[in-house]
């Protein structure tokens, strides 16, 4: 479990998450939408659920959780795919 408190961690972690960001800013700019900061703000605000959620269901998992890892994993799945969904009909907006 050292390794994620160590440095590695969080250089890699840093770096996954500038090439997604990057990805998405050079396919919305293949879709010709214009990126607001307000939708910035949505897709950063969207990319920090993901990962609590991913956060939340293996953090259960290591501390035995079971039970709270699957029905915490449902509730905050839900949670993320309906604001992903939302999010992106308000990014997708060519305007």
């Amino acid at each position: 479990m050292s390794f994620f408190t160590s440095g590695l961690f969080w250089f890699i972690q840093g770096i996954l998450t500038t090439v997604i960001i990057m990805a998405f800013r050079a396919w919305m700019e293949d879709r010709n939408v214009i990126m607001f900061w307000w939708k910035w703000f949505l897709f950063g605000i969207w990319i920090i659920l993901a990962g609590f959620t991913i956060a939340f269901i293996f953090t259960s998992l290591g501390e035995g959780e079971s039970v709270a890892a699957i029905k915490g994993g449902i509730i905050f799945s839900l949670i993320t795919t309906i604001s992903g969904v939302g999010i992106w009909r308000l990014i997708n907006k060519k305007n």
